[in-house]
């Protein structure tokens, strides 16, 4: 679970795995502009670290603040439950003042009207909700409405049903009063809202999310971004108004600008590098379970350079060093015997279990076609000719694969006729550069089938299975 009281500190110089600082700088630009980027989505995959980036970004603005933002954060999310989406944003707009502000109050006085006019729900809630955070504000009236209320009074729900006939008539007034309230106080602090996790609510609100910002906060000096995944969006938009709807036109009629959080960084030498794979590193050299020689073993940070790391989230990269955690503690330290070796086979099997269950329990079972082995792994079949003795281009690869050919059916190695040698040569040489200890693993086709190393894939296997650890 997200500890936002964490989240709220992060800053970019704190830690910025992903190199987003620059975007959020080119964000700031484009909010700074004459340019009318608002509302604007800032897309990314589900687990992909938006909410950090956005706390962050939040916390970039206010850092450097020349035009006196005033930049609020919202989670959808935890907001549906009330399901009351305006009245979510305009507490957040509230809230940038004290309680004794007289802009405060003005706007709430000023926002009133509004709400009880387009509230769907009951006006016990209405008043709870709205009145019972600002009770200083209120009037006498309403607070004697608030004492009828918690009485179960019907009167005060008659008188306010009434009222609320009478708004009616009045909608387009109370509409442009709420807007004029919103543009005072933008032209003194300009207004940033930043809502998150839309993707993660109930589509009815969701919708109503999107239609109360294009109705309301469509006013000059207030900038809305939403950070979301838009396809999520687009689904949950499918959802509320029916299959046959054109979720993307829809969609894109609220927002005039998005922002694509990239999924690859950069490395020193300027090859593209999946931010899982960053992000893996990063989660296992912050752990506090893991230990060192386990964390300066840079063979295992190639696993998730072969493997389709791309379809996992950022929290799917934790349970894995979760599993990697859990295995640690389960173990027999007596019975280490090539560190190195075994390390590999713990982070591989991690891997495995949390990517893709079905092709795991193969594994257990030893009922797995090479064919899916190989996918899984991207890899063809490996074909080892008299003449080749050299190490294949990713040493950890090759050892998986030799390693496992036997632990699964059909062919992950080819060897050709005569080619036992070089087969043998090949596999001492790969042994030699992983761990220089395990030569005494290998015969002539491969590692030896009554080597301990299998005894340890089993006795890994075990553990990942004894606990439910994705949970």
């Amino acid at each position: 679970m997200t500890d936002y009281s964490v989240m709220r500190e992060l800053t970019f110089s704190s830690r910025d795995e992903f190199t987003r600082e620059p975007i959020a700088e080119k964000i700031i630009k484009l909010l700074d502009s004459a340019i009318d980027v608002s509302p604007l989505i800032i897309d990314g995959k589900w687990g992909t670290g938006k909410t950090e980036f956005c706390f962050k970004l939040k916390n970039l603005i206010e850092a450097d603040n020349p035009k006196d933002y005033k930049v609020g954060y919202v989670n959808a999310f935890q907001a549906d439950h009330a399901n009351e989406p305006l009245l979510t944003l305009i507490a957040e707009v509230a809230g940038f003042y004290g309680e004794d502000d007289d802009k405060r109050k003005s706007f709430i006085k000023n926002a009133i009207p509004y709400l009880r006019l387009v509230s769907g729900i009951s006006i016990k809630a209405i008043a709870s909700l709205a009145f019972g955070k600002y009770a200083a504000d209120m009037s006498d009236d309403l607070q004697k409405g608030m004492e009828a209320i918690e009485e179960g009074s019907d009167s005060f729900i008659d008188q306010s049903l009434e009222s609320m006939i009478k708004d009616q008539v009045e909608a387009e007034k109370n509409l442009s009063t709420l807007k004029e309230a919103l543009k005072d106080i933008a032209s003194i602090n300009p207004v940033i809202l930043l809502i998150d996790e839309l993707d993660r609510c109930r589509p009815d609100f969701a919708v109503m999310m999107l239609e109360t910002i294009k109705h309301v906060f469509d006013v000059e000096n207030v900038q809305i971004i939403l950070i979301t995944n838009a396809e999520q969006l687009k689904a949950t938009i499918k959802h509320s108004y029916g299959s046959e709807t054109n979720s993307h036109d829809y969609l894109y009629k609220f927002f005039k600008y998005q922002i694509n959080l990239p999924t690859s960084t950069k490395n020193i030498e300027g090859k593209s590098v999946d931010n899982n794979v960053t992000y893996f590193r990063a989660t296992v050299q912050a752990s506090q379970v893991i230990p060192q020689t386990f964390k300066s073993n840079e063979f295992i940070y190639e696993i998730p350079t072969f493997l389709d790391v791309s379809k996992l989230s950022l929290r799917n990269i934790e349970q894995v060093v979760r599993c990697i955690e859990t295995l640690i503690v389960f173990e027999d330290k007596e019975k280490e015997n090539l560190v190195v070796l075994e390390q590999i086979v713990m982070v591989f099997l991690s891997f495995t279990y949390i990517s893709d269950k079905k092709l795991f329990m193969g594994l257990t079972t030893r009922d797995l076609m090479s064919s899916k082995f190989l996918v899984f792994m991207n890899s063809d079949i490996v074909d080892i000719p008299s003449e080749q003795v050299r190490i294949l281009d990713n040493p950890v690869q090759s050892f998986i694969l030799i390693l496992f050919s036997k632990l699964v059916k059909n062919q992950v190695l080819r060897i050709e006729y005569n080619s036992t040698i070089a087969t043998e040569k090949l596999i001492k040489e790969l042994l030699n550069k992983l761990s220089p200890n395990a030569t005494l693993l290998k015969d002539h086709t491969g590692i030896k089938k009554d080597s301990y190393i299998y005894n340890y894939i089993d006795h890994t296997i075990n553990n990942l299975l004894l606990f439910d650890i994705v949970k």
